[in-house]
């Protein structure tokens, strides 16, 4: 089987352009993948404040927060909680910060979505909190933020939570 002239030029251009936006793509995640780990250690951040041990750490938590943030809590209602100082109460009540639960947090990598766009960035994990107590998970819930930059971090601007069914 023969091609015809033409379709040796297609398939050259087509090579061309593929070759084009591979390089275009490797570059992009070059450029912002120092940020994609800033705003993924953004997860590591939240568990860890959240975590018994060594312990719970609620002002580490909100140092994650803007001053203007907002949590919606999907597994009440979606009710809304507006400003660091709302979502601050939302979780001083929240599972993981109450003294009779020993709970350690973590995501598993297949259950975690990052990106950036300039200055602004989504996350999304799953977070299981295991109950060490009882050797089981506590409870499976999910956090879907919207972050911006400051400075030299990344702060969470808008935070959905809520509980997840299924592992």
């Amino acid at each position: 089987m023969r091609m015809t002239t033409g379709a040796k030029a297609g398939l050259l251009v087509f090579g061309f352009f593929l070759a084009a936006w591979t390089a275009m793509a490797a570059d992009s995640a070059k450029d912002n993948s120092a940020d994609i780990l800033k705003v993924r250690n953004v997860e590591v951040a939240f568990h860890q404040a959240g975590s018994w041990l060594p312990k719970p750490d609620l002002d580490a938590m909100m140092e994650l927060y803007a001053d203007d943030a907002v949590l919606t809590d999907t597994a009440h209602g979606n009710k809304v909680y507006n400003g660091k100082q709302q979502v601050r109460e939302y979780f001083a009540h929240a599972g993981p910060f109450q003294p009779a639960h020993h709970w350690i947090g973590y995501t598993p990598a297949m259950r975690i979505r990052a990106g950036v766009d300039g200055d602004k960035a989504t996350l999304y994990f799953e977070c299981l909190w295991m109950d060490m107590d009882k050797n089981a998970i506590g409870t499976h819930s999910f956090s879907d933020m919207t972050l911006a930059r400051s400075g030299d971090q990344w702060l969470i601007k808008t935070i959905r939570v809520g509980s997840v069914g299924k592992l």
